[in-house]
């Protein structure tokens, strides 16, 4: 590895990055629609791609108030392959496109810029749709990159088709590290001092005009919320961007910025109006080979005057911008530093609307037997208000607007695309009038940062409102469920809460009240004022009252069924059908999880609980819930006690084979979940991702629950996972052969023949076992609960009914 200076573009970059609320604000992807690929020819491809290029084998990396580029000197990339059947996309939502939300969430997954690399491929399947999905930080890529690297994707695959292995490339003419170095001694040197003065000249009492944005908010750090509003303009708009260009001997590019003065004039803004413009910053063929991010946001500058015709206004734009061209290569945040106090106050930080001419980027690379084909944007951040992309695309020119929603509604920037249809529409004709040209759209010089009065008012009702623990229970309840309000007597899950939301929310309201809240209080009445009184009353005798929760209460004297978790936790609907199963008057209780390492100290922490009333009649549970189990009647025996007899559902066996999950735990846990939530349909038919990129997956998960009508935001989902891991950790590394000769039923759903004779050994001869045709995840529910009770309730009187499920083997 070595260590570079970084370019001051990827240096103001990971600052801003650091101060953004959203992670994923400077993520590019690009999904281009495929046909069928060969994974492992184009997993060596992209291998072949990242070695050749340093962009993507870098890290950005903050030491002694610099931002340094760590390259290294090989990066191992993974080709992410996701693929579901046609019938997951049957079973999701009406409105959701799976290939959308999934997209989506690989695109919002964040990069950690300390890590190479800073880039992804992903190659997603449902039914016979696929996409490739090339994802990369601006830090170390800009959009002309993304085309050299499908294209060079494109080469190397071909070449692993027809001989695996052959991909190679020659050392490209120039690294990002050398236009970096450039860079910097520029502004060592004073090299741009000429340039920078320029720019303070040009930019004096310019200003960035806007729509008027429909809401005010103050404004806020860098990442604020967005969408992308895809629109392909008319033949007739397209027929009036080439008369422009051929009147006017210059590019398209020159046509669509006078378009865009033309509306934000005539919507109400007079004087010298700024649009921010992002160039490709490449003026030499080694350049034009680059890698890296040399992409700049420079800031253009028109007005509309009196008299003017459409040419006119297509001609000062031209030159206006020829005339900067040979001093585009500065920074824009060295210029803004330079400019006076109240020309960056009107400019603001950067533009509010940014205007990018693509081209034809995107499309015409033969990827197998299929050229590429830029889709809509996932991109779910805005950078600025108004960001407008335009795409020439085979049979259409296509504008993507992505925009701030805390600030715009769709309607507002259709409105700015259509009057930007309108006006290049009105571009066929040779000099008409601008005055003859009329917009829909209203145009302001100002962003306003006063909150309005109906803001003001539902902002001082709910800071009246929620105060206190009360106050903070009632958000955490309001953000879990993600409801725009929270009423007090609302049922958890009548308000569309499931069974992995409860943990998370008791999670996260006991970190408030500092000890464990009594879930079984709660669980009579699961509204959300009796979880504001149970946590206020926690809070006023500094302790917890139970350390269980209730899933039946039965009668005194009548038997007891404690169980016990599995991994990753459980609510009361994982053994609910089991506690409805058995006879009138039983009691059934559970054990949440705590929050130990190893097997021993979960089965302590559970025994100490029960001490603190009548040990339970007969113990154990599901999973790892079952194993727990067992280590606790281990525990007993050692300490010269009698444990109770004990229910074991396709609990895993001691023998430490378990670690083996380690190696496929997010999928594992993704499984788990969706089987949770009832969405087997959505489970991938393959799914192969970076075991380093653990938030890859979740973000796939959470894109998968969003499609299925379940909320869990990816905080809930990476605590919950955490949970898990640690529970798989300590299974895989915990091995017994201590028997407890205890009368013992065991289910026996996916559990191997030897696990099974394992299981026999350690519990007896009085172990029953209940073999019942279901998988892991079905074993507890019904109608298998029905036979698992018959069972236990016969283990527990030490007879067989006639109709008894199973013999001891």
């Amino acid at each position: 590895m070595t260590r570079h200076v970084s370019a001051p573009q990827q240096e103001a970059l990971w600052w801003i990055q650091q101060r953004s609320s959203r992670k994923d604000l400077y993520n590019l992807t690009w999904r281009m629609s495929v046909g069928s690929l060969d994974e492992a020819a184009l997993g060596r491809a992209w291998q072949a791609v990242a070695d050749r290029y340093e962009a993507l084998r870098t890290a950005l990396v903050h030491q002694d108030g610099a931002v340094w580029q760590e390259i290294h000197e090989r990066a191992t990339v993974t080709l992410d392959v996701m693929r579901w059947p046609q019938e997951a996309q049957d079973a999701v939502l009406p409105g959701h496109d799976l290939l959308d939300d999934v997209a989506e969430q690989v695109h919002k997954t964040p990069f950690d810029l300390g890590k190479a690399p800073l880039a992804r491929l992903s190659l997603i399947t449902v039914g016979e749709l696929g996409e490739l999905v090339l994802t990369a930080h601006h830090a170390v890529v800009d959009g002309w990159s993304m085309q050299l690297l499908v294209q060079d994707l494109a080469e190397a695959y071909h070449a692993e088709l027809a001989h695996p292995g052959s991909a190679t490339f020659p050392e490209p003419a120039v690294q990002f590290t050398d236009y970096a170095v450039r860079a910097r001694n520029a502004m060592a040197d004073g090299g741009w001092h000429e340039d920078i003065a320029y720019w303070v000249r040009t930019l004096a009492g310019v200003e960035s005009a806007t729509p008027v944005p429909d809401r005010a908010r103050p404004q806020q750090v860098p990442g604020t919320p967005g969408a992308v509003l895809r629109y392909p303009l008319s033949s007739k708009a397209s027929d009036g961007v080439a008369a422009l260009t051929d009147r006017g001997g210059m590019t398209p590019f020159a046509g669509y910025l006078a378009a865009l003065y033309a509306v934000l004039g005539l919507g109400g803004v007079r004087g010298r109006l700024a649009v921010g413009v992002g160039v490709a910053n490449r003026f030499s063929e080694r350049d034009a080979a680059c890698v890296g991010y040399l992409t700049n946001v420079v800031v253009a500058t028109g007005e509309l005057r009196a008299g003017d015709t459409l040419d006119d206004v297509v001609g000062r734009a031209r030159d206006g911008f020829w005339d900067s061209l040979p001093r585009q290569h500065v920074p824009f945040s060295l210029v803004h530093n330079a400019m006076p106090v109240e020309d960056r106050n009107r400019l603001g930080a950067t533009p509010a609307v940014l205007l990018t001419y693509h081209g034809k980027i995107g499309a015409g690379v033969l990827l197998g037997e299929r050229e590429t084909r830029l889709k809509a944007s996932p991109n779910t951040s805005a950078v600025n208000p108004v960001t407008l992309g335009i795409y020439e695309e085979p049979d259409a020119t296509v504008i993507e607007a992505g925009y701030d929603t805390g600030l715009f509604d769709e309607a507002t920037v259709h409105t700015l695309l259509a009057d930007l249809e309108r006006v290049l529409e009105a571009g066929v004709r040779a000099e008409v009038p601008v005055s003859a040209l009329h917009v829909k759209s209203r145009t302001t010089t100002e962003l306003a940062t006063r909150t309005d009065s109906a803001d003001e008012e539902r902002t001082s009702s709910t800071e009246e409102e929620e105060t206190g623990t009360p106050g903070i229970v009632r958000e955490i309840w309001r953000r879990t469920l993600r409801l725009p309000a929270a009423e007090t007597g609302s049922d958890f899950f009548a308000a569309g809460g499931h069974s992995l939301q409860v943990f998370d929310l008791f999670g996260e309201v006991q970190k408030v009240v500092g000890s464990q809240l009594d879930m079984m209080d709660w669980l009579d009445s699961p509204t959300l004022g009796k979880l504001v009184e149970l946590t206020e009353r926690t809070v006023a005798t500094g302790q917890s009252s139970v350390h269980g929760v209730l899933l039946r209460q039965g009668e005194p004297n009548e038997p007891h069924l404690h169980l016990i978790h599995p991994a990753g936790g459980a609510d009361q609907a994982t053994y609910q059908d089991l506690a409805n199963a058995l006879p009138a008057g039983w009691t059934v209780t559970m054990s949440p999880d705590g929050d130990q390492e190893t097997l021993v100290g979960m089965a302590d922490h559970h025994l100490e609980n029960l001490r603190t009333g009548r040990m339970p009649d007969v113990m154990g549970g599901w999973s790892l819930g079952g194993l727990i189990g067992y280590v606790m009647a281990m525990r007993m025996r050692q300490l010269g006690e009698t444990p109770p007899p004990l229910l074991l559902i396709d609990p895993p066996a001691p023998d430490g084979s378990s670690s083996a999950e380690a190696e496929r735990e997010l999928d594992s846990f993704i499984y788990t979940v969706l089987r949770a939530v009832d969405a087997p349909a959505l489970v991938p038919a393959e799914l192969r991702l970076s075991p380093e990129d653990v938030e890859h997956g979740l973000g796939v998960l959470a894109a998968l629950l969003n499609a299925a009508g379940s909320s869990l935001s990816i905080d809930a989902l990476r605590r919950r996972f955490d949970t898990i891991r640690r529970h798989w950790t300590a299974v895989g590394e915990y091995v017994s052969d201590e028997p407890v000769d205890v009368p013992s039923v065991l289910v026996a759903a996916e559990l191997p023949e030897e696990a099974v004779a394992q299981w026999k050994s350690l519990l007896g001869a009085d172990m029953v076992l209940v073999d019942v045709d279901a998988d892991h995840y079905a074993a507890v529910k019904d109608p298998f609960a029905a036979r698992i009770a018959e069972a236990v309730v016969a283990c527990l009187w030490g007879t067989r009914t006639p109709h008894s499920p199973a013999e001891p083997r």
